[in-house]
């Protein structure tokens, strides 16, 4: 045996201690290693979530969320090449989140009030959330990114919202639909991007207004 093995040997009897474990780099491992590959993913994206909303898009720093996610660097990288892939995958999970919420606050509801719950949800929920508030508005420093998530957002939004419409009972036709919901979404965003001249007009009750005034009557 060589003095390298042994002092390993050694240390890592030292680092057991009387109770036989193995030391705790090894057990580390062996949990990370335990772990399904749809387990991983998802650890992944959770860590990149928290990353992104902490340190921003552009000061994110993927060793972070590998370290935050409790898997190797390597492991990271053959799931996401690059951060960029990191940043569409958690934005592509969390719209993903948001539409899942939107269906259940209109299910049930008729075309025109499901534009107007739609909406006001639409805009609370990008207000609310600091990741969605960074990903669709907020984070310039990364301007080409934040294009890009923008426009992933108007096109996941505007599929899910018509499909919804459609089944609430829009009777439009289908390029109408889809033509008049993505104007729907690209006004949350612009309604959320610029302050109000009236702080009024955020309020609950002034949103649903402007919505069902000016909205719900695109839709039949």
């Amino acid at each position: 045996m060589t003095a390298r093995r042994a002092a390993e040997r050694t240390a890592g009897a030292a680092d057991a201690g009387e109770s036989g474990e193995p030391p705790r780099d090894v057990r580390q491992r062996k949990r990370r290693n335990t772990r399904s590959p749809a387990d991983q993913e998802a650890a992944i994206l959770a860590a990149a979530a928290d990353e992104f909303t902490v340190a921003g898009i552009a000061q994110a720093n993927v060793d972070a969320v590998a370290a935050r996610a409790g898997v190797s660097r390597s492991t990271l990288y053959r799931r996401f090449p690059n951060k960029d892939a990191l940043l569409l995958a958690v934005a592509a999970d969390r719209y993903e989140r948001g539409m899942r919420t939107l269906d259940a606050a209109v299910a049930g509801l008729g075309p025109s009030d499901a534009v107007v719950e739609a909406f006001y949800r639409g805009a609370q929920m990008i207000s609310d959330d600091p990741l969605l508030n960074r990903l669709i508005l907020a984070d310039h420093g990364v301007k080409r990114l934040t294009a890009e998530l923008g426009a992933l957002f108007v096109e996941v939004a505007t599929a899910r919202i018509a499909a919804v419409l459609r089944d609430a009972g829009a009777q439009m036709p289908a390029d109408d639909l889809t033509q008049a919901v993505e104007i729907h979404v690209r006004l949350v965003i612009s309604y959320l991007e610029m302050p109000a001249s009236d702080d009024s007009r955020r309020e609950p009750s002034s949103v649903r207004h402007f919505a069902a005034t000016f909205l719900a009557p695109m839709i039949w």
